[in-house]
């Protein structure tokens, strides 16, 4: 039966070919999984998405009654069976009053109201995250004034009062943005998290986030830091440097550097912050003082990580570098090696669509695996032990008569194979047992009379729970579902199952019903959640009016 409440337009009058366009489509539920999987797998993502915001929260508006008056608008419009005609209702009912502009496009408040919105989808608390976006912009608006007017808090004669660490203004993690440094220009306007906040030189001790100071601390004052309007997913995408044949990150010790200007470098170490492709340059952080400066790759050279050893070929004129543990020696400086071995790695793909997508976790695992190709990394004297090892299984298998003409030999021994778990045949008759057995433990203290449908068709029976599917759509929340109704939809529900499976037997084509019929029966049972059964109840009254 068609929902009346979404048959009418924006301005209250009823739609027709919304009337007409309904009664001739099928809809997933009614087609047992046949269609509607873009709509299932939309509904999966936006589940996902809840507790969490898209949007960028607007200031909180400093009028508290039109905030009471946004948010409580903004919940009835929600709740509504059409927050498109109610809202436009209540735009035209309120249309030049003071204090309800919030509804125009560009009125005072409109943004919140947006985004109040937003908030009642994913089922969020707007107030404090607007709240912290005035505190935001307002702390933004005095740091920026004062740096621009080189006006600093202070304090006249040596009266200074001595602070504590509950005189910090900013929390331990929250991301600020560097403002009116004069020492080093190239601080401002980069992102930074607090760490700690010292009292004794009432100076917060912040790490870069991102970009070509990431990871450097510093001491600043609070004059120096304002709150930053970027969120955590924005931060992480500025820590996305280019990057060269030496990767992002490593030590190096700049060399060799003949010009006068820059020969005091020689010999300080730096880290690699990107590769400037312009100029073929790597961009280094020298660590004396954390100036970004621009050295050629020759002028560069990695340090050798812990574990290994650098030695100096005469012969060819080149390094080559072994490992202390393994002995395993290559030409590649280690450094760039591992990481380049972490390149190839297969890692978990958080993609919705490949949920379902199966990973033979038990595949076989070779030593290749983690070795780089045509590196030349090995150990020779595992290589010799594993051709004598070869060579006997060889000799064993000759003398047996056995197949040799393979990699490995001994083709007669065949290695057990795994037996494929059988898949549970399903049959009208199988649900129909299923069933009978939940339906003898509701004979005791049923919620509803015990019907006998064997004569009906399903159409008929759907009637049964029409009015259960009214009551659930009453509760303003499925959660609190009283246990009385629970118990009589489960009752009703199985009778349901049991005479639609009987009617299956009639069909030709039905293995795609007897799936999801056969899945419901299988999880009804272990259902915790009320939505969950509210949800089975739903597509068992769909699924009988098309038997």
């Amino acid at each position: 039966m068609a929902d009346q409440s979404t048959m009418y337009r924006w301005d209250g009058s009823y739609d027709f070919k919304r009337r007409e366009d309904w009664d001739y489509k099928h809809s997933y539920n009614l087609m047992a999984g046949m269609l509607g999987q873009e709509e299932v797998r939309e509904t999966q993502r936006r589940k996902k998405k809840m507790g969490t915001v898209d949007q960028q929260a607007p200031p909180l508006p400093k009028d508290d009654p039109m905030v009471e008056t946004i948010e409580k608008t903004a919940k009835h419009i929600h709740k509504s069976n059409d927050p498109g005609v109610f809202e436009h209702l209540i735009q035209e009912k309120n249309k030049g009053k003071p204090g309800w502009s919030f509804l125009q496009e560009g009125g005072e408040g409109y943004e919140y109201y947006k985004f109040c919105r937003h908030c009642c989808e994913r089922e969020v608390d707007p107030r404090p995250l607007a709240l912290h976006a005035r505190k935001v912009k307002e702390d933004r608006e005095i740091k920026q004034a004062n740096a621009k007017a080189n006006v600093f808090t202070g304090y006249q004669g040596t009266d200074v009062p001595k602070k504590t660490e509950k005189d910090a203004k900013f929390k331990t993690g929250e991301l600020m943005e560097v403002v009116g440094v004069k020492s080093k220009t190239d601080y401002n306007g980069k992102i930074v998290r607090v760490l700690k906040y010292h009292p004794e030189a009432d100076r917060y001790e912040v790490k870069f986030e991102g970009g070509r100071y990431d990871s450097v601390v510093v001491k600043l004052k609070e004059e120096n830091l304002m709150y930053s309007a970027m969120q955590e997913k924005e931060v992480q995408e500025t820590k996305d440097m280019p990057e060269g044949e030496i990767p992002n990150g490593t030590k190096v010790e700049v060399r060799g550097l003949q010009s006068e200007t820059a020969k005091w470098m020689n010999g300080l170490k730096a880290i690699v912050v990107c590769w400037d492709k312009d100029s073929e340059r790597y961009e280094v952080r020298l660590s004396l003082n954390n100036d970004i400066k621009k050295v050629k790759p020759p002028n560069l050279r990695l340090e050798v990580p812990e574990g290994w050893q650098e030695h100096w070929d005469e012969h060819l004129g080149r390094h080559y570098y072994v490992n202390q543990t393994t002995q395993k020696v290559t030409w590649k400086h280690p450094t760039v090696t591992n990481q380049r071995a972490k390149f190839g790695q297969v890692k978990e793909k958080l993609d919705p669509d490949l949920e379902d997508v199966e990973i033979d976790h038990e595949r076989k695992h070779y030593e290749v695996d983690e070795q780089e190709e045509m590196e030349g990394q090995f150990d020779l004297q595992a290589l010799v032990k594993k051709v004598e090892e070869q060579e006997d299984r060889r000799e064993k298998a000759e003398e047996a008569g056995q197949d040799v003409d393979s990699d490995d030999g001994l083709h007669a021994i065949a290695k057990p194979k795994k037996k494929k778990a059988k898949k549970e045949k399903v049959t009208p008759e199988s649900i129909i047992e299923k069933a009978l057995l939940l339906i003898e433990h509701t004979f005791v203290a049923r919620e509803s009379i015990k019907k006998d449908y064997s004569r009906l068709d399903g159409n008929f029976c759907a009637r049964d729970l029409d009015p259960i599917v009214k009551k659930w759509e009453a509760l303003e929340r499925i959660s609190e579902a009283p246990d009385a109704l629970c118990k009589e939809t489960f009752e009703v529900m199985l009778a349901l199952i049991q005479r639609g499976a009987e009617l299956l037997k009639e069909l030709s084509q039905n293995r795609l019903q007897l799936s999801e019929l056969n899945k419901i029966m299988n999880r009804v049972t272990t259902l915790e959640k009320r939505e969950d059964l509210f949800e089975d109840a739903k597509w068992v009254h769909s699924f009988m009016k098309t038997l």
